[in-house]
């Protein structure tokens, strides 16, 4: 499931304090792609979530299914006004392609936050969900975006 900081700004290790503060035992995402701003540009953070193979912390759902069984991975930036990066993009085409492989996931099951809860936005409006099934298996890249 493909989530958007909503901050200009962040990183794992930032958003891991922030978790924490609220009360979570730790980062809610598996992973989180940094805009440049606290981590790299495009770099993939990998949660500990993820090494601990523990269930996420992302998309709250009355049965909690998609805490459970989805993949949470947060593109820092806030995507109501700005797009994300092409390095981002290009980041989370390679990760999602490669845990789609790896774990099963039909391209249809790729999708976000907003669409599963219905009571946000996240991603946000600038985020080109269409683009990133279809680059799936297709070898799109980033200058494909539009």
């Amino acid at each position: 499931m493909i989530h958007h900081s909503a901050t200009a700004t962040g990183s794992a290790r930032s958003f891991d304090k922030s978790h924490r503060d609220k009360g979570w035992d730790e980062l809610g995402y598996h992973f989180v792609i940094g805009n440049g701003t606290g981590s790299g540009d495009g770099v993939i953070e990998v949660g500990s979530r993820w090494n601990s193979q523990k269930h996420g912390a992302h998309c709250k759902t009355p049965d909690n299914y998609f805490n459970e069984h989805g993949i949470g991975v947060c593109l820092v930036g806030d995507f109501t006004r700005t797009r994300p990066t092409p390095r981002q993009m290009e980041s989370l085409r390679r990760l999602v392609a490669f845990l789609s492989d790896q774990c099963g996931i039909p391209v249809g099951r790729v999708t976000t936050h907003g669409a599963i809860t219905r009571k946000t936005k996240c991603p946000g409006t600038n985020f080109p969900i269409a683009w990133v099934r279809r680059s799936l298996g297709s070898g799109a890249t980033v200058s494909s975006l539009p």
